[in-house]
C-alpha cells in the first residue's frame, strides 16, 4: 500500500542535518539518459516513419485485450520479473513519471512548500484497481465470454508511435502538472506513485516476494538521517530497527539512504523477502496516525467518482490522467471533512481554518469543491446511465451488425429497431455532454444512423469519424461499403487501396479490395494485394481462402486445394471455409481433398449433418470402398429416426458389396420413419 509519513526520531547532537546523498546525482543521470533514449526513439520514428512499438507498460492491455504482442508487453514482462528479484527498482531509476515528480517536489521546495505526504490507506487501492480494470478485468471477460488466448498477431514495431497517447500538446502539459505539482503538492513527494500509478501497484505486489532489498548492519545508531533523505515517505529508520530490512513496497530502492547514512550501515542486499516478514525485535513505539474511518471513506468514494466523471467526460481519454485527478479530488474530499470536524486545517503554505473558524482560504476552497461536486454528479450520472443504455442496445445491434451488407441484412426485426433508436438517442447525449468526438461514440451514431435509414446523420457522423485523430480503419471501411452499396464501385474500390496501404494487416479492408480486383478482371492486383496482407498477417486465412477460389478459377485446382486445407489447418471450427472446401473439391473432382476435409470436420462441434451423409459417398467416389463402408456404417449408427440417412448408408454399402448389411438397414427405415 502507500508508503506513509514518519517523525524520525532526533539524531544526535552534530548530526542534524543528513549530507547530501550521492545516489542522487546518479539517479538524476539515469533519469535524464531515458529521456534521451525517448527522444531518440521519437526521433528514429520521424525519421523512417516506422519505430519499435511504444514501450509503454499500458501498450500490456494489447495482450490482456486481444492477444497482441508488442513491445510494451515485452518491456513491461521483464520489468515486473526484474522486480521479483530486484525489488522496486524501475520506478526509481527509469521511470519518467517520477522525475517529473521529483523535479516537481524540488521547485516547490525552492519556493518554500514542503510537500507534506497523506497518510490514506484506503486511496492506496486505487492504484490496485487501475491495474485491475487496465491488465486484469479484459483477461477475466475474454475467459467468461469463452475466447481464445492464442496469440493473434506481433506488432513489434508502428508506424503511428502517437496512436495511443494524448491528442494534443495542452493535454500533454496538463497530464504533467497533475501527475507531477498537483500530485505532490496535495499529496506529497510520490503522490502519483502511492496514489494513482496502474503500473506501480503491480510492482508493489511484485517488491512484496522480492529478496533484494535496503538491509541494515548492527553499526546502525538510529540516527535517523535515512529516513530524513527518502523521497518516498519510507519510515527507513523505523524498519531497519523493527526487521532488519526496509519491508514497505513504496521503497523505489532509490540507494538516497544508502548513500547518506553516516554509519555505513545500510546496504542493498538479499535475503528473506518482505512477505511474511516477523519483527526481530520489539517495534518502536510511535508512526504514522491512520486517518478516521470517516476520512478514508470519503475519499475513496470521492476519488472513484472524479475518475468515472472524467472518464465519461473525456471519452475513455487519458487513462492516467484520469487516475491523477481521481486521487487529487479524494484529497480535496478528505480535506473537506477535515473543514468540518477539525479546528486546524491547512494546505502546504496555506491555512484554511484556524482556532475552529474558517479562513478566506477554507471558504474559497469549499465553495469550490462542493461546486464542482454538485456539477459533476448530475453529470456523471447521466453520462452513466447513456453509456448503460447505449452498451444494452449494442449487444442487441451485435449480429445485425454482422449481416448488414449481406443480402437480406438490411431488414431489422422490431427489437432490433427500438434498439437502434435508444442507441442513437443514447449515444447523442454523450456527444453533446462530452469534451471531444471520439470514434468509439461516433461509430455508435454511424450504426445507429444506418440502421433507421438516416441517411444526413450518417454521413455526418461518418464525416466526423473520419476526422478523429487515429481514427483508424473502421469508419473508412463502412465509408467505403456505404459507397459499393450505392453502386460507386470506384470510389469504394479507392478507399479500400487507401486502408490497405496505411493498414496492410487490416483484412477485411485487404479481402474487399482484393475481391473488386478479381471482379474487374485485374486478377495481378488481387493477387498483389493479397500477398501483402497474407505478408502482414500470415495466418489470415479468409485471404488464403479468396487466393485458393482465384487459383481455382484460373485452372490451378490444386494450388487452391493447398490453399483451402491450409486456411483450415489454421482455423478447423470455421464451417463457412470448410464447407466451401467441400464443394470446391467435389466441383472439381479433387475427391481425396473432399474425404480428408469431410472426415476432419464431421466431429466438430455444431457440424452440419450433411457432412456426415456426405463423407461416405465422397469416399466411395475416390475409390477407397473400404473406408466408405465404415463411414456408411457409423452413419446408419448415428442416423437415429432420420430415414433419409438411413437411404444414403445403405447404398453406400449396397454399392461397396455389402448387400446384407444394406437390406438390414433398409428394414429398418420404415420403423424409424
Amino acid at each position: 500500500m502507500a508508503a506513509t509519513t514518519h517523525d524520525a526520531p532526533a539524531p544526535p547532537p552534530g548530526r542534524r542535518t543528513p549530507q547530501k546523498s550521492k545516489a542522487t546525482r546518479w539517479r538524476a543521470a539515469v533519469l535524464i539518459g531515458i529521456h534521451l533514449l525517448i527522444a531518440i526513439h521519437v526521433a528514429h520514428w520521424l525519421s523512417t516513419g516506422s519505430t519499435v512499438s511504444p514501450l509503454e507498460p499500458s501498450e500490456a492491455m494489447e495482450f490482456a485485450k486481444y492477444s497482441v504482442v508488442n513491445a510494451g508487453l515485452i518491456f513491461f514482462g521483464l520489468t515486473i520479473l526484474s522486480t521479483l528479484i530486484l525489488g522496486r527498482w524501475f520506478c526509481g531509476w527509469a521511470c519518467h513519471v517520477v522525475a517529473l515528480q521529483d523535479l516537481s517536489r524540488s521547485l516547490l521546495i525552492k519556493v518554500g512548500l514542503r510537500p507534506r505526504p497523506l497518510r490514506s490507506r484506503w486511496m492506496a487501492l486505487i492504484p490496485f484497481l487501475g491495474g485491475a480494470y487496465m491488465f486484469f478485468w479484459p483477461a477475466v471477460y475474454r475467459l467468461w465470454t469463452g475466447d481464445s488466448f492464442a496469440v493473434r498477431a506481433v506488432e513489434m514495431s508502428s508506424s503511428n508511435l502517437w496512436e495511443t497517447f494524448t491528442d494534443s500538446l495542452p493535454w500533454a502539459l496538463f497530464i504533467f502538472f497533475v501527475a507531477g505539482f498537483a500530485c505532490v503538492y496535495f499529496l506529497g513527494a510520490k503522490g502519483f506513485c502511492t496514489y494513482a500509478c496502474p503500473y506501480g501497484a503491480l510492482f508493489y505486489a511484485a517488491d512484496r516476494v522480492a529478496p533484494g532489498r535496503i538491509r541494515v548492519t548492527d553499526d546502525c545508531v538510529q540516527c535517523g538521517h535515512c529516513t530524513l533523505s527518502c523521497t518516498s515517505n519510507v519510515d527507513v529508520s523505523r524498519e531497519v530497527h523493527d526487521y532488519g530490512m526496509v519491508v514497505d513496497s513504496g521503497c523505489m530502492k532509490c540507494m538516497d539512504c544508502v548513500s547518506v547514512c553516516p554509519e555505513d550501515a545500510l546496504y542493498f542486499g538479499f535475503g528473506k523477502p518482505a512477505l511474511g516478514a516477523k519483527p526481530r525485535q520489539e517495534k518502536r513505539k510511535g508512526g504514522p496516525k491512520k486517518l478516521p474511518f470517516v476520512e478514508e471513506f470519503t475519499g475513496l468514494a470521492a476519488g472513484l467518482f472524479a475518475y468515472f466523471a472524467w472518464r465519461g467526460w473525456r471519452q475513455e481519454g487519458d487513462f492516467l490522467l484520469s487516475v491523477g485527478i481521481a486521487a487529487c479530488f479524494g484529497y480535496f474530499a478528505i480535506v473537506l471533512v477535515r473543514l468540518a470536524r477539525r479546528s486546524e486545517v491547512k494546505f502546504p503554505g496555506v491555512v484554511l481554518k484556524s482556532a475552529g473558524k474558517l479562513r478566506g482560504a477554507g471558504l474559497a476552497f469549499g465553495a469550490v469543491v462542493l461546486a464542482t461536486a454538485g456539477l459533476a454528479v448530475p453529470f456523471g450520472i447521466t453520462l452513466e446511465l447513456s453509456a448503460q443504455r447505449a452498451r444494452d442496445a449494442e449487444a442487441v445491434l451485435s449480429e445485425a451488425k454482422l449481416r448488414w451488407f449481406s443480402p437480406g441484412g438490411a431488414v431489422l426485426s422490431d427489437e432490433e429497431r427500438d434498439a437502434a433508436e435508444t442507441l442513437l438517442a443514447s449515444a447523442e447525449v454523450i456527444d453533446r455532454r462530452t469534451s471531444r468526438p471520439t470514434l468509439f461514440n461516433q461509430m455508435r451514431i454511424v450504426w445507429a444512423s444506418l440502421f433507421l435509414g438516416k441517411t444526413e446523420r450518417f454521413d455526418a457522423a461518418l464525416e466526423r469519424a473520419l476526422a478523429v485523430k487515429h481514427a483508424g480503419p473502421d469508419p473508412r471501411l463502412l465509408k467505403a461499403q456505404s459507397l459499393l452499396a450505392a453502386g460507386d464501385v470506384a470510389g469504394a474500390r479507392a478507399l479500400y487501396a487507401t486502408v490497405v496501404e496505411e493498414f496492410p494487416s487490416f483484412t477485411p479492408a485487404v479481402e474487399s479490395l482484393a475481391r473488386l480486383q478479381a471482379e474487374s478482371g485485374d486478377l495481378d492486383a488481387a493477387d498483389a494485394t493479397i500477398a501483402r496482407g497474407l505478408e502482414a498477417n500470415p495466418d489470415a486465412h479468409t485471404l488464403m481462402v479468396l487466393k485458393a477460389l482465384m487459383d481455382a478459377d484460373r485452372g490451378q485446382v490444386d494450388e487452391g486445394v493447398t490453399g483451402l486445407e491450409r486456411a483450415l489447418e489454421l482455423h478447423p471450427e470455421d464451417h463457412a471455409v470448410r464447407d466451401l472446401a467441400r464443394n470446391v473439391t467435389k466441383q472439381f473432382q479433387r475427391f481425396d481433398a473432399a474425404a480428408r476435409i469431410l472426415a476432419a470436420g464431421v466431429d466438430l462441434p455444431g457440424a452440419p449433418v450433411e457432412w456426415r451423409a456426405d463423407l461416405p459417398q465422397v469416399l466411395f467416389v475416390a475409390g477407397r470402398s473400404s473406408e466408405a463402408a465404415d463411414a456408411a456404417r457409423r452413419l446408419a449408427e448415428l442416423a437415429a429416426g432420420d430415414a433419409r440417412l438411413l437411404t444414403v448408408a445403405a447404398a453406400v454399402l449396397e454399392q461397396t458389396g455389402h448387400p446384407d448389411e444394406a437390406a438390414a438397414i433398409r428394414a429398418r427405415m420404415p420403423e424409424a420413419r
